[in-house]
């Protein structure tokens, strides 16, 4: 971890609820109860009292079954839902990105959506688990990266083709498909173009979120060495949601367990995968075997 005197991102107490809550939910919900419903007003919390953070080039795993809160957190992060509390800061320790957006210490939950927007075009980037949320699939894969870079105030067409093609080099897209369409590519080079496109305006913080769900065995593989390169090679700071082990175990060093919305073990990727402590982690880990 490196030696920084904040984390790049820490994300406290945040909650998402979808209903009006009641004063039982809390007694009513939670790993505890096996439901994150609760009985007496039917409020649903995606996710409750969430808090981590995140320094400079480390990489966390967020890792749960379906609906425990994983995915939901990550839109959080991404401003592509609004908390119903908590808060999100970000220090960027004088890094170049930094003079983008004047963050100055404040709960970036609160920022307008033209300075959000700021945020996910300059600081943040995104590969969705269905390519399709995260590129136009009847645009170029060269038009999709030149849109993201266009975004962030990009106006040179030479530079911003040059860009494109560097990257789309980088992920391991042919550079004679830039001009293609990605409906026309098959489902591992799309997520390899979204992989581009997230890192187009070198992020401060790439968010994966179950990026090889319904590749073959061998195309996510490829993928997984492909962003395991990346994330080495420019030391990103780096958020992987995932439910299977094996990409947790490959990709992260630090992990969150999630089950209903919360938080139920955390640690060092390899020590919670190796002497699980909490009775759900321990079931997810035998299931894995």
């Amino acid at each position: 971890m490196p030696n920084t005197e904040h984390p790049l991102l820490a994300v406290k107490n945040v909650s998402k609820r979808y209903g009006d809550g009641c004063p039982f939910c809390k007694e009513n919900t939670g790993p505890g109860h096996n439901r994150n419903m609760c009985t007496c007003c039917q409020t649903v919390w995606a996710c409750q009292n969430i808090s981590f953070d995140l320094y400079a080039g480390e990489v966390l795993g967020i890792v749960g079954e379906s609906g425990s809160g994983k995915s939901t957190l990550l839109k959080l992060v991404y401003f592509d839902s609004d908390p119903t509390s908590g808060s999100m800061h970000m220090h960027l320790n004088d890094q170049p990105s930094s003079a983008a957006v004047n963050l100055e210490g404040e709960d970036c939950f609160q920022f307008s959506a033209f300075k959000k927007r700021q945020m996910r075009n300059t600081l943040l980037g995104i590969v969705y688990q269905h390519p399709h949320l995260g590129l136009r699939m009847h645009i170029s894969a060269g038009g999709n990266i030149a849109e993201r870079l266009l975004m962030a105030d990009w106006r040179n067409v030479g530079k911003i083709r040059q860009r494109a093609g560097g990257l789309l080099t980088k992920t391991e897209v042919p550079l004679e498909r830039m001009d293609d369409a990605p409906r026309h590519f098959s489902g591992g080079m799309q997520q390899r173009v979204q992989i581009a496109k997230a890192l187009c305006n070198e992020p401060s913080l790439l968010l994966l979120d179950e990026v090889t769900t319904g590749l073959d065995v061998s195309v996510q593989a490829r993928v997984l060495d492909l962003i395991r390169s990346l994330q080495a090679e420019l030391n990103l700071a780096t958020i992987v949601v995932s439910h299977d082990l094996g990409v947790i175990r490959m990709l992260t060093t630090r992990t969150l367990v999630m089950k209903n919305g919360c938080i139920v073990e955390s640690g060092l990727t390899d020590q919670v995968l190796e002497d699980p402590q909490d009775a759900y982690t321990q079931l997810l880990v035998s299931s894995a075997l």
